[in-house]
């Protein structure tokens, strides 16, 4: 009650087909007539408790063993329905997503956009520039039209005080109609009482066999939909999600390169799944190849391959599979859409790693892409990095030394953010 603890809950039992909730307070807790409760619930995940308002102020006390009546909280089974109807929106917003962005012709789309928003940011910033002084005359006219409501509200207090008279004729107006509410609400009371005593069309309803075996099926529809629900919570239960940011700057080439990681860790499994989006300094490398066949007079025939590479800015993914053994990881799978493994050696309790890195086997005229890298955490959510990039090919004067730093939000910060949402 009122934000703090007041009391307990007992018991809960069943009398007549409803729902009572035995509540012991504590002493220093008072309900007066026309208290309520309500049940509500501790964040998205958390338990659920009997929410007290103590009734008007000045009404007479509530005796013990009073019964309150309380609010019905959301049914599960709505929420059933509500998390199938998302997932199905989902799955056509991914459909649409994966139709208009997928492939060459989406990537050029997502370009377009992206221009589009920089000339309009550079054509908004140069009319809040060039009407500056017209935003200026509007916030004076704002101060004007201020000073002009002030005055209004003057106006109408001392009209209000003139007609004095007129305000107590309507407040026994007011009066009149209270009574005529109180009729109504007796009227009420005589038509709830005989649905009570099962007259009339709706009092055989309510009190029908019918409709008890219809709520019964309803309750065994819900309890069903909760253990799905349970199941479902369960399962999420045993996965370990982590996020991370992180940039690295090249030395030699003075660029940089910037990482988006998701991972996800089955729990009481020593092995793991990672997918990363970069972005590549020197482009994505794109490789095109032509064939052309040539039919000669003699009747042979000569096929000329030609092989073509490009560069182009886009980003790459990394979509790799790991298993741990105690401070070793092996990796597997692609390293910035190319196919590759990695090994990382775990010192520190984790808080200083070694990695390294190979892929890309068939570049042309280069050697293999190997990367050593290292990484310490100074708190469980912010690390550094450091390393050597594309050692192999020193003679081409492709290689880098490069620092860096990244931010990592464990499985634990995100369900704190999810158990932090409320609902009613």
């Amino acid at each position: 009650m009122a934000g703090g603890p007041g009391g307990k809950v007992d018991s809960i039992r069943l009398h007549e087909g409803k729902a009572f909730v035995d509540v012991e307070l504590d002493r220093v807790v008072a309900l007066r007539q026309g208290a309520s409760a309500e049940i509500s619930s501790l964040g998205l995940l958390g338990e659920k408790y009997v929410e007290l308002v103590p009734g008007p102020v000045g009404a007479p006390p509530l005796p013990d063993n009073s019964v309150i009546v309380g609010g019905v909280p959301i049914s599960f089974d709505q929420i059933t329905r509500l998390a199938r109807d998302i997932e199905i929106d989902i799955k056509e917003i991914t459909q649409n997503l994966k139709t208009s962005l997928g492939g060459p012709e989406g990537e050029k789309r997502l370009e377009t956009i992206v221009e589009n928003v920089q000339l309009i940011t550079e054509e908004l910033r140069a009319i809040v520039a060039s009407n500056h002084a017209s935003v200026d005359a509007t916030l004076a006219n704002f101060r004007e039209f201020s000073h002009m409501m002030t005055q209004l509200v003057d106006r109408v207090d001392r009209l209000v005080a003139a007609n004095q008279e007129n305000v107590t004729g309507g407040i026994a107006n007011i009066r009149d109609v209270s009574g005529k509410l109180q009729t109504t609400a007796d009227n009420l009371n005589s038509i709830t009482s005989r649905i009570k005593e099962g007259e009339g069309t709706v009092g055989k309803l309510v009190q029908s066999e019918e409709t008890h075996k219809n709520l019964n099926e309803a309750l065994v529809a819900v309890k069903e939909g909760v253990g799905g629900l349970n199941k479902a919570l369960g399962s999420i239960g045993k996965m370990k999600i982590d996020l991370g940011l992180r940039t690295e700057y090249l030395a030699r080439r003075s660029s940089g390169k910037g990482y988006f990681t998701l991972e996800v860790d089955p729990v009481d499994s020593p092995r793991f799944y990672r997918v990363e989006l970069s972005t590549q300094p020197e482009g994505k490398r794109e490789t095109t190849n032509t064939v052309e066949r040539t039919v000669f007079p003699d009747g042979h025939t000569e096929v000329k391959t030609t092989e073509t590479h490009k560069f182009a800015d886009k980003f790459a993914i990394s979509a790799l599979i790991g298993f741990r053994w105690d401070d070793f990881v092996l990796r597997g799978g692609l390293i910035e859409s190319r196919g590759g493994a990695g090994v990382d050696y775990m010192m520190l309790k984790d808080r200083l790693r070694f990695s390294a890195d190979l892929w890309d086997f068939s570049r042309p005229d280069f050697a293999a892409h190997a990367k050593l890298t290292s990484r310490f955490y100074f708190s469980p959510s912010a690390f550094v990095t450091g390393g050597w990039d594309d050692f192999l090919n020193i003679d081409r004067d492709a290689d880098s030394i490069f620092v860096g730093a990244g931010l990592r939000w464990a499985d634990d910060d995100i369900k704190y953010l999810l158990g932090s949402l409320p609902i009613r």
